[in-house]
């Protein structure tokens, strides 16, 4: 004789969208805070609880108990936060490049000076250098939109420069082109910046 939880799951298999309702409504609230537990945004949260669910929904014909499905979701919210946390880290390293490689002319000015100085303008550098990286990304949105996608791939995503060629069926010479005319751009926009 079948239980209620054995039939659940048994329809869940088959694709009955009401017995996933009923899975979802059981287990969302605490896959939501198992989330929370690594991720502290709420919204980020809420995301990798709708992609744990919604791969659970299609890998459905895999389940043939309760305890497969809270591992599976435990298991999976617990790799999408880890992804999503390296993914920031990685973010902020690129935001760092960024910064460094639109600012290299005064960086190697500084560095070669050891000064009190010197020490002054590292400070004030990291003072300004949310301030300075919320101007890039207003700069970045204004340049043409086939070089602000080159310059995307390139140092906000971290392709090569074959890999964004092939993606948008152009050049490797086009995309090296356009990623210098943006970076020419960008730091005159910045120098424009500091002075004003």
């Amino acid at each position: 004789m079948k239980s209620a939880g054995d039939a659940l799951i048994q329809l869940f298999r088959q694709g009955v969208e009401t017995a996933f309702a009923e899975i979802y409504n059981l287990h969302y609230t605490a896959i939501y805070y198992y989330a929370r537990h690594f991720v502290p945004d709420s919204q980020e949260a809420r995301d990798i609880t709708a992609e744990t669910f919604v791969k659970l929904w299609k890998l459905r014909a895999n389940f043939d108990n309760i305890h497969k499905i809270k591992t599976f979701l435990h298991v999976t919210t617990r790799n999408a936060c880890i992804d999503a946390l390296r993914h920031q880290k990685w973010k902020a390293g690129k935001h760092q490049q960024l910064i460094q490689l639109l600012m290299e002319d005064d960086e190697s000015m500084v560095a070669r000076n050891n000064s009190p100085m010197a020490a002054a303008t590292r400070f004030v550098n990291g003072l300004v250098e949310g301030e300075l990286l919320s101007r890039i990304y207003e700069e970045i949105e204004n340049l043409p939109p086939q070089r602000k996608i080159i310059f995307k791939l390139s140092y906000l995503d971290g392709m090569k420069n074959g890999e964004i060629a092939a993606q948008l069926n152009i050049s490797i010479q086009t995309v090296q082109n356009q990623k210098t005319i943006a970076l020419k751009f960008l730091r005159l926009s910045v120098l424009t910046q500091k002075m004003a």
